[in-house]
């Protein structure tokens, strides 16, 4: 699979696209509306629970359900949270932790590096200070 064409979204994108209510949501769903067909679109194991988390717990259980049934059915390039991958994960930690970088950031930096996918979109600053990772963000400084 070409790399180039595949875009890991991060779980805050996924939150700004589900929750309407965000300041951020018009800017994510234009994004995302105009790179849905024109990409291939990663996540992993992570991302899948962090967003479950958030439309449960801020969208209510209802609202949830339905947007969990169109989040889980979108056809991704995904990554599993493997016991193997644990040493590679713990080596992001230590190489970019002093650029912000936390463990669950360490799971996707990992991922990242193990598939070759150099883009990610994502509203998290740490992410911007990771060399050689192109970060999209749609959302201006001030939403």
């Amino acid at each position: 699979m070409e790399t180039e064409r595949i875009i890991f979204i991060d779980s805050n994108f996924w939150v700004y696209l589900f929750d309407q209510t965000t300041p951020e949501h018009p800017y994510v769903k234009k994004f995302f509306d105009e790179i849905y067909d024109n990409y291939t679109i990663a996540v992993n194991t992570v991302i899948m629970i962090e967003t479950m988390h958030y439309l449960v717990k801020k969208l209510g259980v209802s609202v949830a359900k339905k947007k969990w049934e169109i989040f889980s059915s979108i056809d991704f390039y995904f990554g599993n949270l493997l016991f193997e991958d644990l040493g590679s994960i713990f080596s992001e930690l230590c190489d970019h932790t002093h650029l912000g970088i936390g463990s669950r950031d360490a799971t996707i930096l990992s991922f990242l590096k193990k598939k070759g996918i150099k883009k990610i979109c994502t509203h998290d600053n740490a992410f911007k200070r990771i060399s050689g990772l192109e970060v999209i963000d749609p959302i201006p400084k001030n939403p």
